[in-house]
């Protein structure tokens, strides 16, 4: 194990970075865009951490087939839009390397369990803000000219189906560590970051974000229950969520009016998703460029009016469609690599909480693979957000002694396990 860690040289590196990130100082202040706050905070937190040594060895995370599929995804973005020559390349290479120095920059201010502790709250009062401020841009009349009166934030997060995403990334770390915190303020900000969640879903009047949604409280059950438990509460789970889909179809409805209906959505995703497969076949191995499916799809399908420059509101035909099959590879490879190392027994020494995070982030990136399906968002930070958190976990685990032959293998123990006493301190 690497040596332990100094202080950090200011405690709230690895909790600004990452609520930095989610709430997007250069949209919310447009007059301070300019100056790029996200990456001059990125290049203080990055300098900070020079010299501070970590209780594990960073490049054991970048050595990790998550990691390796990650890079690569991302090198194959300006790679695909060759046809733009070098100015384009450059170009795409700029944006894309942006999602490459969060999880660098990250990896770099995770330095231990407790840097990364103070990294997830980051995260999830980033992300409450954008929550709530989606609640509050509805009752404010903010979002009737962009969404039509449903849930949506801004920048990233503007649109009502992308506010979905942020929810449920979020949702799990904010239910498990209610659970585990002990702490009355601490667990009264989870429990009502949890509700609004649960609200903003229901605002949004996104019907992909409520399945989601329902999938997601799901795997919450069936991860931290006990299988008595589960008898109970998956049937419960399923006949609210069906009236819960079943509202949102109603609410939507209402609110579309007859402009667009549930059938129209469906045959617009048919519509959208021919024309991808469409480029699949005329560029299997780059695509067509990537971010481009929009401005491309009319020139390989017939695209009604309503459809025209939209994505292909599903993440693997896009990514396919627009970066070729290797990049759907290098995507999906990511995400299997991801979910192989969450999913596997703990042997060595690990706390409570480190074990239940994981676990949160195991249940979240099973829900944005399945939102995934209905919405196009290979660029949305909830991939990049839990891979880092997946990838620093298990290179602190590595490494550690393992549990003696009294303690056989141990798997994720049950969420309302008390913290170590470490982790009760705050962020």
């Amino acid at each position: 194990m690497a040596a332990t860690p100094t202080r950090e040289p200011w405690v709230f590196t690895s909790f600004i970075f990452p609520f930095a990130n989610f709430f997007q100082p250069g949209v919310f202040w447009p007059q301070i865009a300019d100056y790029r706050p996200l990456q001059l905070i990125a290049i203080v937190a990055a300098l900070l951490s020079l010299g501070h040594k970590a209780v594990y060895n960073r490049l054991d995370a970048l050595a990790q087939p998550a990691a390796k599929w990650m890079l690569l995804f991302l090198f194959l973005q300006p790679l695909s839009v060759y046809r733009t020559g070098m100015l384009g390349m450059f170009q795409e290479f700029s944006f894309w390397l942006t999602y490459a120095l969060f999880v660098l920059v990250s990896l770099r201010v995770i330095d231990g369990p407790q840097a990364l502790r103070r990294y997830v709250w980051g995260m999830m009062c980033g992300s409450a803000w954008i929550v709530f401020w989606g609640i509050y841009a509805v009752f404010a009349g903010l979002e009737d000219a962009t969404n039509g009166g449903r849930a949506g934030a801004y920048g990233m997060y503007e649109n009502h189906n992308d506010y979905s995403f942020i929810i449920v990334q979020a949702l799990p770390f904010y239910y498990i560590y209610w659970r585990t915190e002990t702490g009355f303020l601490r667990r009264g900000v989870l429990a009502i970051a949890a509700l609004g969640s649960v609200l903003g879903i229901f605002m949004s009047l996104s019907r992909g974000g409520m399945m989601a949604l329902v999938l997601e409280v799901a795997l919450i059950v069936m991860f931290t229950t006990t299988k008595r438990q589960r008898l109970v509460l998956l049937p419960l789970v399923v006949a609210l969520g069906a009236g819960a889909i079943s509202y949102q179809y109603v609410k939507r409805a209402q609110n579309q009016g007859d402009s667009y209906t549930a059938e129209d959505a469906e045959s617009s995703r048919w519509e959208l998703w021919q024309a991808g497969f469409s480029m699949i076949r005329t560029h299997p191995f780059l695509g067509v460029g990537s971010r481009s499916f929009g401005e491309n799809a009319t020139s390989y399908g017939e695209i009604s009016h309503d459809n025209l420059g939209k994505n292909a509101h599903n993440t693997f035909i896009e990514a396919a469609a627009t970066t070729g099959l290797i990049g759907l590879l290098a995507l999906v490879k990511m995400l299997l690599a991801a979910l192989k190392d969450l999913r596997r027994k703990i042997t060595v020494e690990a706390s409570a909480w480190e074990l239940n995070t994981r676990k949160a982030t195991l249940i979240a990136l099973y829900t944005i693979i399945f939102r995934s399906l209905f919405d196009a968002k290979s660029w949305d930070w909830s991939y990049y957000v839990l891979i880092t958190i997946t990838l620093a976990s298990s290179a602190m685990l590595k490494g550690r002694p393992e549990l003696g032959a009294s303690g056989a293998a141990v798997d994720a123990p049950a969420v309302d396990t008390p913290p170590a006493p470490w982790s009760n301190k705050l962020p």
